[in-house]
């Protein structure tokens, strides 16, 4: 939802579908350029030669870019798999939209998205939420802007005629959060920054803040800690300058058709995941404390935005 004149640029987790004007920016399709030469993603997993209903097929919203997804998600997916009697089918995405739509299309049986796209697809299609993390003992996120360390940026108000990156067309903390709090004001992001990008993913807009290429990003708290933990020369390069209120935390989704036993099956496999030795360094890894039962209304915040934006487009417009 970043209006239509907004820059697209590809560079190295409320509030989510925008006013018209807004939507239409936020919601299209584009070109995106990789001005950091960020390594072109690595091809899934090959499809193995086991029969559909031998495999388990699982994608990874882009919250963190492609390399750091497959190496902290893949050997997890792969023993979830494992644990079903099945084998995993590993994809990735460049964007939101592309995840929800293989969920949409039954090509993949779980995935793990962003609230906003859960919203999106929970209303299109009935995307069902079948488990949540939960991390440092809680099940919500928040919306970091972010400043170089050595900036004269204080706060969001500092921001106007600056250089932005938000991360996803769809991601609720990346870009939806940002998108409301400028028409909060009465502006767009096209009217308010001199400059905008899209990076892909939260960590590729920590390390642009971090690398001066842009002057400020708005980035998911739980992608910021986990980068400090993994990459900390980043973000030590980088300031917080505003934090948003609350989210429901990003869910573990599947279709609703999806075949009622595998379902049941995954759910419960997750529920105890945290108690399985083999899993226990994996998670640990992803920073996960154990999987929970979640719940639909944690997410009524996005929905309440999507129809205030809708509803302050609507009489806006002559």
């Amino acid at each position: 939802m970043i209006a239509t004149g907004v820059k697209r640029v590809w560079l190295a987790a409320g509030l989510v579908v925008f006013v018209a004007s807004l939507l239409q920016g936020c919601g299209e399709k584009r070109p995106i350029v990789d001005l950091a030469r960020e390594a072109e993603r690595k091809p899934s997993t090959p499809v193995v030669t086991a029969e559909p209903n031998e495999t388990l097929r699982v994608a990874v919203g882009a919250m963190i870019s492609p390399e750091i997804t497959r190496e902290y998600y893949q050997e997890l997916m792969e023993l979830v798999a494992k644990r079903v009697g099945r084998r995993v089918v590993f994809s990735q995405r460049r964007t939101y939209a592309e995840i929800n739509e293989l969920v949409r299309t039954h090509e993949v049986d779980l995935a793990f998205v962003c609230a906003g796209p859960y919203t999106q697809g929970h209303e299109a299609f009935g995307m069902e939420l079948l488990v949540v993390p939960v991390v440092n003992g809680q099940k919500i996120y928040y919306s970091y802007i972010l400043a170089h360390r050595d900036s004269t940026i204080q706060s969001f108000a500092d921001l106007r005629g600056k250089r932005f990156a938000f991360t996803d067309p769809d991601s609720n903390s990346g870009c939806l959060v940002p998108t409301c709090r400028l028409a909060l004001l009465g502006e767009t992001p096209e009217s308010y920054f001199a400059e905008t990008f899209f990076t892909g993913s939260h960590d590729s807009s920590i390390k642009a803040v971090a690398d001066g290429l842009v002057d400020a990003a708005a980035v998911h708290s739980l992608i910021w800690e986990f980068v400090n933990t993994v990459e900390p020369s980043d973000t030590a390069r980088t300031r917080i300058v505003g934090k948003s209120s609350a989210f429901g935390i990003p869910p573990v989704v599947v279709h609703p058709d999806l075949d009622g036993d595998l379902k049941h099956r995954l759910k419960i496999l997750l529920l105890s995941l945290h108690k399985d030795p083999q899993a226990i360094p994996l998670l640990q890894s992803l920073q996960i404390d154990r999987f929970e039962e979640g719940e639909d209304s944690m997410y009524d915040s996005v929905r309440e935005m999507y129809q205030w934006l809708n509803a302050s487009d609507r009489e806006e417009a002559p």
